[in-house]
C-alpha cells in the first residue's frame, strides 16, 4: 500500500512554455523519509471530479541539494499536469 505524506511549494520555475520545476519540502517530521538516491521518483495524487489521479514524476535535484524538485511538462489532454503547471504556486500543498 503506498505512503502518502504532504509536500509544501517552495518555488516554481517555469523552464518553458509547458513545463515546470516545482520544488517541494517535507514537513520536519516527515523530513528523514524523504532521503533518495537519482533516479527515484515521487507519486502524486489529486482528485478530479471525484475521480482520484495519481502521477509519477522523476526527482531532478542532486542527493546534496538538501530539497526536493521534479519537472512536470504539459501534456496535451493531461489533467495533472496540466493542473501542476496551472496551479502550483509556493505555499500550496500537495
Amino acid at each position: 500500500m503506498a505512503r502518502f505524506h504532504p509536500l509544501k511549494v517552495t518555488d516554481v520555475r517555469r523552464e518553458t512554455r509547458d513545463a515546470v520545476v516545482v520544488t517541494l519540502a517535507p514537513r520536519d517530521e516527515d523530513r528523514a523519509l524523504f532521503g533518495f538516491v537519482q533516479g527515484q521518483y515521487l507519486t502524486f495524487r489529486r482528485d478530479f471530479d471525484g475521480e482520484e489521479l495519481r502521477r509519477s514524476y522523476s526527482i531532478c535535484a542532486g542527493v546534496d541539494d538538501g530539497c526536493l524538485k521534479v519537472g512536470i511538462k504539459r501534456v496535451e489532454g493531461g489533467a495533472f499536469s496540466t493542473w501542476a503547471n496551472e496551479n502550483l504556486v509556493p505555499g500550496v500543498e500537495i
